[in-house]
Parts: structure tokens; sequence; C-alpha cells
């Protein structure tokens, strides 16, 4: 009966909570349109689209895509989150309609997962609720759904529910409440944004010690080991459980452009200046990219990288104090999550940032205003807790509170006063101020209307608030009210805000690319394509299905780019995620890729001279690596004739007594798809089988259906070497990081499902 009661009570905030999600998505559900997402029609949706067609046509997984970069381990693309459990739905839906689904169902559960852990702190309902609306409908989250960041949505929403089965750990120290933590802290690995789940893994580690750290006084010295166990086994299960998609990843990371690191300079791109702290409390003071408005950066993916509104009214109650120490130590983690989090997210202008980017892990990642996510979330916690004190009397207004009420108030009236009275200085130096960059494409008709109507809408908000916790303080107000008021306006602020980003999309190919497409190749043997056209995306190779050299990932094999930017006579680059800029589809390293067709704004071109796919040389020269592209690039190199072999790769599989003048060869592809390749040679002396294809870890050869060495030749291509006759040469690919990590995370998830429910069994009889 009890337990029936506890249900119906919280059966309604529930509720409350998944309405407002379909009543915000509304337009989707109803529609019956795909949802918008920037990054999502470029990037995610080839990648989910090739994904759902192979397992349909294939009944398998991906291992290898053939259609951008020449080709590329397609299993090693954590992005791609194949393994995610609740990415199902791109399995049973076509992509463009199972991104919009998939974000819904997320939200919902998000939603529920904050809702659950703000009442895993003894924290009223209403709390909870406004906490979990805060968490759902912030500026960050909601700009980030408009830039269609898929895998950030999938690690973003098991934060709560992180910290909730921690939170139950670190209170109790049973073993199976840090498993259970552990499992979905392996499910956020697998959403397929490891800079996020970086980030948690920090959040809780920081968490855990914080618990130890007020608990020293209190706990045996054996607790406090037995919590550092813990979480040592949260973190160790969590990417036991991800070894499916981490083993693979981190083979190809080691050959990436991301290998070792990168720069400072690029590790702290897109850091968080201070000055758009100020957008943090007026969100669209910069304009917005929805209705082209956004000035502060000619990047405008710099809006959503640095939106951290979280509404008006969360700010103010995230500085009621206490009276009693009741949800203190709570309080106090939170508030200096907050701030930590705006710490590192300044990146390049946090004068100790060089220090940081030194410690283990900084030094992989870009962006650090990314971290934003830690600061919304932890906002959304005080604003939850701030609420519950004042259901329950007991706060206070501190001076940190009014410090912040009187630097926001001189700021917004200042604001308001110039803007209003004197809108041309106002404007002057507000770009003067905070403009990075001269504002260009922009809509400045739109302008003035969207800061205006930003800037009057933070200032009513924030004197409303201000208003009603005066009018609760002075017990003008029954909590109830309060409570409602303070829903509906959060509600309200975050609502109204958020609406713009929810945009839909028709994923329709125009009659005149379609045209182009169905000129272009289908697969490397009958040649590659270089598209140069602006009618064309850098990963439509992989939505078209055509074989393209450029590509768009964070992860680009590092030979590989080398090898592009020498064709293009470019000095050597790792920090990349792009390759779009071909100045020269005629290059000779290009024609060596076989490169045959070229996309132009006026149709397609045939490339002359191109080498052959697979070709039969007899003849080797050995070069130290780092002078191997520049002899490919000069005339005294003919791919038709010589393989060149670096000097770490050479390995003498094959003695020659010297190239035979007559030497006579030929060879025929057989059979080609993504995992595998057959040849036929023929060739009256010992040779090497040279192949356009790009040489990685994973593929094998076999002659004859003997194993056979495969070697790295002409920088980036596979070679087998072979004995002279008739032979059939078979590739394959074959992951082994993939199978080693398939089964680590099976016997990881079985064992702590046999440890949770193992555990649970002693605990309860116990109790």
């Amino acid at each position: 009966m009890l337990n029936t009661k506890r249900f119906l009570s919280e059966f309604v905030p529930v509720t409350i909570l998944i309405l407002s999600v379909l009543i915000f998505f509304s337009k989707i559900i109803f529609s019956g349109s795909p949802l918008f997402g920037s990054d999502f029609t470029f990037q995610f949706y080839p990648w989910k689209k090739f994904i759902y067609d192979y397992v349909w046509s294939h009944g398998a997984l991906p291992f290898w895509n053939p259609y951008t970069f020449s080709g590329t381990p397609f299993i090693a693309n954590i992005q791609a989150s194949m393994f995610y459990p609740l990415g199902f739905l791109f399995y049973i839906l076509p992509t463009e309609y199972a991104y919009g689904y998939t974000i819904i169902l997320h939200c919902i559960l998000g939603s529920i997962f904050m809702y659950a852990f703000i009442r895993s702190l003894s924290v009223h309902k209403a709390g909870a609720l406004l906490a979990a609306i805060i968490f759902t409908y912030n500026g960050f989250f909601m700009a980030h759904l408009y830039a269609g960041h898929l895998t950030f949505v999938q690690n973003y929403v098991w934060i709560p529910l992180i910290f909730l089965y921690l939170h139950k750990f670190l209170n109790t120290s049973y073993f199976r409440y840090a498993a259970i933590t552990g499992l979905f802290l392996g499910i956020q690995i697998l959403g397929g944004f490891p800079q996020i789940a970086f980030y948690t893994i920090l959040g809780i580690l920081a968490f855990g010690l914080f618990h130890i750290g007020i608990s020293l006084r209190t706990r045996h010295i054996k607790d406090l080991i037995r919590i550092g166990l813990g979480l040592a086994t949260v973190v160790s299960i969590g990417f036991a459980l991800a070894a499916i998609q981490i083993f693979p990843t981190l083979e190809f990371m080691n050959l990436s452009t991301r290998a070792g690191g990168v720069s400072y300079d690029f590790a702290t791109y897109d850091s968080l200046h201070p000055k758009e702290l100020l957008s943090f409390l007026i969100p669209e003071i910069f304009g917005s990219v929805v209705n082209q408005t956004y000035w502060r950066s000619s990047e405008i993916w710099h809006f959503w990288e640095t939106c951290g509104y979280v509404g008006i009214l969360p700010l103010c109650l995230a500085f009621v104090l206490a009276k009693r120490p009741s949800l203190r130590y709570f309080h106090l983690f939170f508030t200096a999550l907050v701030l930590l989090s705006l710490f590192l997210a300044l990146g390049k202008y946090n004068p100790i940032y060089p220090i940081i980017y030194k410690l283990p892990g900084f030094n992989s990642f870009r962006i650090p205003a990314q971290i934003v996510y830690l600061y919304v979330f932890g906002l959304a916690v005080l604003a939850g807790i701030g609420l519950n004190r004042i259901l329950e009397n007991e706060w206070l207004f501190g001076t940190a509170f009014v410090i912040f009420f009187t630097l926001t108030s001189i700021i917004l009236i200042s604001f308001s006063v110039g803007l209003h009275a004197f809108p041309y200085h106002f404007f002057f130096h507000l770009f003067k101020t905070f403009s990075e960059s001269p504002a260009q494409q922009i809509n400045t008709v739109r302008l003035y209307d969207n800061i205006g109507f930003a800037l009057d809408r933070a200032v009513l908000l924030f004197f409303t608030s201000a208003s009603l916790l005066l009018m609760m303080k002075n017990n003008r107000l029954s909590p109830r009210v309060f409570n409602i008021l303070a829903l509906v306006i959060v509600m309200m602020d975050l609502g109204l805000f958020g609406m713009q980003f929810i945009k839909t999309y028709n994923f329709v190919t125009p009659a005149a690319k379609q045209s182009l497409i169905a000129q272009l190749s289908q697969n490397p043997v009958r040649g590659r394509v270089v598209t140069i056209s602006k009618s064309f995306k850098t990963n439509d190779g992989l939505e078209y299905r055509f074989p393209s050299i450029l590509g768009y990932d964070p992860l680009i094999l590092r030979r590989y780019a080398r090898y592009i930017q020498a064709s293009q006579n470019c000095p050597p680059q790792d920090h990349i995620v792009n390759l779009a800029w071909i100045k020269d589809p005629g290059a000779k390293l290009l024609r060596m890729l076989n490169v045959r067709q070229v996309v132009r704004e006026q149709g397609v071109t045939i490339v002359d001279s191109v080498f052959p796919y697979a070709t039969l040389v007899n003849k080797t020269i050995i070069k130290p690596e780092g002078e191997v592209l520049g002899f490919m690039k000069g005339e005294d190199f003919d791919p038709r004739e010589m393989v060149v072999l670096d000097c770490a790769a050479h390995t003498p599989h094959i003695t020659y007594d010297g190239p035979g003048s007559d030497f006579k060869a030929s060879c025929s592809v057989l059979q080609y798809n993504d995992k595998s390749i057959r040849i036929t040679t023929s060739a009256n002396q010992q040779a090497y089988l040279v192949l356009s294809e790009i040489f990685y870890p994973g593929w094998v050869a076999t002659v004859d259906g003997k194993k056979a060495p495969l070697l790295r030749g002409n920088y980036l291509f596979r070679v087998v070497p072979l004995e002279r006759g008739n032979h059939e040469v078979c590739l394959r690919f074959v992951s082994w990081p993939f199978r080693i990590g398939s089964i680590v995370s099976m016997v990881a998830l079985v064992c702590s499902l046999w440890f949770i429910k193992r555990k649970r069994g002693e605990n309860n009889e116990k109790n």
C-alpha cells in the first residue's frame, strides 16, 4: 500500500515531464517530418544510413567503409555509435525519421533520470521537477540539438543516472551500486562522444573524492578504502562494457592524426571567452544562428558551444542559502562543480590552462567549452535544491546573492537604457567590445529586434524573479503559489527560448545532383571520385555510395592525411577533421589513388593517365619514411614499374637477383566488396602486387589459400609479395580489437549482472 501511494505521488511529476517533451516536439510528432540537425545532415546521417542499409541488406554490421577517405575502418568510428543500446531506432526506422524519435526518447529519459537523481537527494518533488526541466531544456542542450550533435545527446542524458547510483553507493558502500554505475557509464561511452564521457568520469571521481573528504571524521579508514575501490570499479566496468567499441577505436586513434595528442592551439580551439558569460544571462545578446543574426564570431558553431543559458530564475535560486545544514554538502559540491566547469571551459583564456593541458586526457580533445554541460547540470541541481529550501522555509539571501543581484541589475538596466535611449551608441560599443571578428552574412534587419527582445525579456524575467523571491521572503506568497509560479516561469522562459531550435528538414536530393551521382562509379576498382562542387558535401560518398577520396571525421588516418596534403603541395598538418580542399585533382599522387572522376559545378570530368587499381611490379626502392612522398612525386618514380618501401616497413620476403628486362605480368580483380577482395595474378618472375587500397592492420592476405605477408608500400598502399606463376590473392578485413573487445564487453556485462543480482540478495538478507 505504501509503495502504491509512493508510486502515485511520483506519477504526476513524471507524467508532466513526459507530456512536456511530447508537446515541445509536437511539430515533429504530428507533422511526420524529420528533425533538423546541422551536423546530423552531413555527418551522422550518412553514417547511420550506411549502417541501416548495410544491416538490412547483409544482415551484419559494416566493418570497413570504402566510400570516404579512399577507405577507412568503420568499426573504429566511435561517433557512429553502432553498439549504443538506445540507438536501436536507427536499425528499425529510416535514418531521417529515427533521429527525431531518438532525440524525443532521450529527452524523456534524461528528464526522468534527472528527476530521480534530485529526489534521491531528499529534495521535494517540485524541486526535482524544476531541476529536470532545466536539465532538459537549457540553452546548451537545445543549441546542440539544433547543431545535430547526436552523440552529445546520447552521452548527456546519462549523467544524472550515473550520479544517482554513485550517490547510492557512496551512502551505502554496496558494491552492486558501483557495478550499476559502471554499467551506465559504459552505456554513456558507447553513446559515441568520448570527450563528454571523459568529463563525466572527472565529475564522478570528484564527487567520490569530495564524499571521502567530508567523511574523514565520521568513517573508518576501511570505509574510505572501500569507497576508493568502488570508484575504481565504476570506471573499470564502464570501460570494460564499452571495450567492444573502445578497442577498435584505440587501434585507429594510434594511427590517426590524433595519435600522441593534439597541439595546445588545437586543444584550446573554441574556448569560452569570459565576455561570453554575458549570454548566460541574456541568451541572444550575440544573436542567434537560427535566424542568421549571430554576430560575435564568423564561425557560427561557436554559438552552440557557448550557449550556457539555464534561465533567469534558476540563476537566482542557485544563490539561495540554507539556515541549517540541510543539503549543505550537495550545495557545496555542485557549486564547486559549476565553478570548476566554467574555469576549465575558459581554455586558452585561463592562465593556468597550459598546465591543465599537460594532464592526462586534456591534450586529446578540442573545444574546452564543451564542459559547459557540467555547468548546466550543476546549475539544475542547485536550482532544485534552492527551490526545496524555499518551500521548507529554511533559506536566506547571502552575500553572493546580493552581489549577483546588484551586478545583474546594473548590467540589465544600463543595457536596456542604452538600447532604447541611445541605440546607435549602444550597438557601436556592443560590437566594438564583444565582437571577435567583423560581422558578416548576418540578417541586420532582424538584429535590432532580436537583441531588443532578448534584453527586454531578460529584464522582465530578472525583476519578476527577484520580486517573487522577496515576496516569498516576506511571507506574501504561499509556498504552493510560489512553487507553481516558479515552474511556470522557468518552463515558459526555457520553452520559448528553446522552441526556435526545433526545425524540420526535408531529406530530398535535387534532381541535378542526382543526375551527377548517377554518372559516378560505385566501387574503387572502376575509379575513385573527387567532388569539388558546392552542391556536394564531404561525406556524400558514403551517403550516395560512390568511392570518394574526401571525408569529414574527427579521426583520419595520419598517413592518408599527409598523402593528400603532399598531393596538393601543402605542408603536413595533423590537426584537421575535414578533407575537402582539392585544387589539383589530376595530381600524380591522386591518380595513384585511382581517381578517375571529378565532379565540378559544370558536370563530371574524367581524369587522364590514371594508374591501375591493381598492378604487378618487380622492382623495389627502399627509402626513409620522410623521403617517400617526395620521391613518389618525382619523375624517377613510375608506379607501373616499381614500389617504394620505407625502411621501417620493409621486410625482405622475396629475394631478387635484380629486375628482369623481360618481366611480363597481368592481374584481374574477380571480386570486390567492403570486407574482401579477390584477384588473380600471373607473372613470369617474382613480383609485388600493389593495390590502390589503404593499408590498415586489420587487412590480411592469402595467396592460393595460404596466409601471406601484407606490406605497406608507396607510403600508403597494400602490397602482397608473390612468387612467379599464377596465383589467386584474397584480402579480408578482420578486426581483432573488435573480437577481443566484444569478448571483454560480454564478460563484463554478464559478470556485472550476476554480481548485482547476487549482492542484492545478500543485502536483502542482511536487512
